[in-house]
């Protein structure tokens, strides 16, 4: 597009253009938060990474993915869960300027597309939707699908309310469900094989061993709406019912943050040990050596063998009470009576105990217990935890260690729910269109917090977004971008202003009547 140029930052050379009253135009941004960590994901080669492994069946399209990706993550470190929003987010000069655009070029209602938008905003809300379409409309139905189970029959009024795709089509119902299936596979795939992968690369962890933490959440719409695509009903441990999705990653951690390196997602009610397992036999973030944390959701003997013999990767995992392993474990620590302190908790005390897996019959690798003992006050008794590992050569002290390690996964389910994240924002009951928004919110926080592992991001540490982005309001710093003499500039907002009082009346005069005209065009476009 000929209105399509690359404006330079010139500080110097805009001041000038300023003095002589010739200003092409002028933005208010914000340009401290999330232009940071998007500058980061261009300058260092992820972001065309991720777009040229983006599984696009467009050929030849006038928005292309590196604009996309960025608008979408743009959104999402807004807190937009709206994606039809996205077009309008990505207004920064910087990130633009990376980009190739800038924003004094793109015309009101006019955007990056030669067709044009119904508003100022860089590209149609639309494009992702129609993009996904077409995914679903190329999708293969002769590869294997994995279908969601059966809903369980509750008694719970369902609105009855038809689904947008249903509105506009008629179509076979479980036709459109295995290619929303299809597309969310090679959406997720392209995050585990691509994403996740680059990210860890970047992130130069060396050859040593990494630990991983493998968990699910869930995602929950409302129960009674029924429209939302592959969606499953489970029973909740107090009798309740839910609906939705249930989201598995396995973060890899960093030296002071952690990524979010696969993921999985599945409707509510699948176990957590189906839905894991071909990323448990597949991610090929899992090297030898690795150490991998779990909870008791995948308690799993068999799987667990094949974790430790074919991928030759070790396991800490907690084992249920009731569970013979468990007893033996209990049983043969009090009796040895080799108890050590805590590491961190003054009133438990731990002992390890070798070789227990003969008392569970599915687990067919050696297994070492380490038994945490501690004493509730309600209860009057010593209540016992034991966890397991396929690494004979840890102790108990580092078996605790390492395993206190996993409530790290917790925080991060906490931050992408309620952290601003809005992961649970599903704003569309399209499958394809959950699972894009899902992965871009998954993406953001994988970025944030690699960005916070590099010298640059240092002074995000420890800081969650909602902290920052409270921090920037906090300092009331506006900003305004001016577009002169070919170049832009980026000016605190009363330092302009200080800049344009000392200005001669002449040129002042000259600003003056732009502003006007300037301003008479914005309300015009409101």
């Amino acid at each position: 597009m000929e209105s399509i140029q690359l404006w330079a930052r010139d500080g110097e050379a805009v001041r000038q253009a300023i003095e002589l009253g010739e200003i092409a135009h002028i933005e208010t941004a914000s340009e401290e938060f999330t232009d940071e960590f998007l500058l980061f994901a261009i300058e260092s080669g992820l972001l065309k990474t991720w777009a040229n492994a983006f599984p696009d069946p467009r050929r030849e399209p006038e928005i292309g993915m590196e604009v996309i990706l960025p608008a979408h993550l743009a959104a999402r470190f807004a807190g937009l869960y709206s994606m039809r929003k996205a077009g309008y987010v990505l207004r920064s000069a910087r990130v633009l300027g990376a980009l190739g655009y800038s924003v004094e070029v793109i015309d009101p209602a006019h955007g990056l597309s030669g067709r044009g938008t119904s508003d100022d905003k860089l590209f149609s809300g639309d494009v992702v939707r129609k993009l996904l379409v077409q995914m679903e409309q190329q999708a293969d139905l002769s590869q294997p699908v994995l279908l969601p189970l059966p809903e369980l029959r509750v008694a719970v009024k369902v609105r009855k309310r038809a689904s947008r795709r249903a509105v506009k089509q008629t179509g076979d119902e479980a036709d459109a469900e295995a290619r929303a299936l299809q597309v969310a596979a090679q959406l997720v795939g392209w995050y585990n094989q691509h994403v996740g992968v680059s990210m860890l690369q970047y992130a130069r962890l060396g050859r040593g061993r990494r630990i991983h933490i493998l968990d699910t959440t869930p995602i929950e719409v409302p129960l009674e709406a029924g429209t939302y695509e592959c969606s499953g009903v489970v029973k909740n441990e107090d009798g309740t019912y839910a609906r939705g999705y249930k989201l598995a990653t396995l973060r890899t951690l960093l030296d002071s943050a952690g990524l979010l390196s696969q993921v999985a997602l599945s409707a509510i009610q699948v176990h957590d040990v189906t839905l894991c397992r071909p990323l448990l036999e597949q991610a090929s973030v899992l090297r030898a050596g690795d150490l991998l944390l779990e909870d008791r959701g995948f308690l799993d003997g068999a799987m667990l063998s094949y974790v430790k013999r074919q991928r030759r990767v070790d396991v800490i995992m907690p084992l249920k009470a009731n569970m013979l392993a468990t007893q033996e474990a209990i049983q043969l620590a009090d009796m040895a009576d080799r108890w050590e302190s805590h590491p961190s908790r003054a009133a438990q005390s731990i002992a390890l105990v070798r070789g227990v897996e003969h008392m569970w019959a599915e687990c067919e690798v050696p297994l070492n217990a380490c038994v945490i003992r501690f004493w509730p006050q309600k209860k009057k008794r010593n209540h016992y935890i034991v966890l397991v590992t396929t690494d004979l050569s840890l102790s108990a002290l580092w078996t605790v260690r390492h395993y206190e390690e996993r409530p790290e996964i917790e925080q991060d389910y906490e931050q992408l729910k309620s952290g601003g994240w809005q992961l649970q924002k599903l704003s569309s009951t399209r499958y394809s269109e959950i699972v894009f928004y899902v992965l871009t919110v998954v993406l953001s926080y994988s970025l944030y917090h690699l960005f916070t592992n590099t010298q640059a991001g240092a002074r995000f540490v420890n800081k969650t977004r909602q902290a920052i982005a409270f921090e920037q309001l906090r300092t009331q710093r506006t900003h305004i971008i001016v577009y002169a003499g070919g170049y832009f500039a980026i000016f605190e907002t009363l330092r302009f202003v200080q800049m344009v009082l000392q200005l001669s009346p002449p040129v002042q005069e000259q600003l003056r009547t732009w502003l006007v005209e300037h301003l008479n065009q914005i309300q015009k476009r409101e």
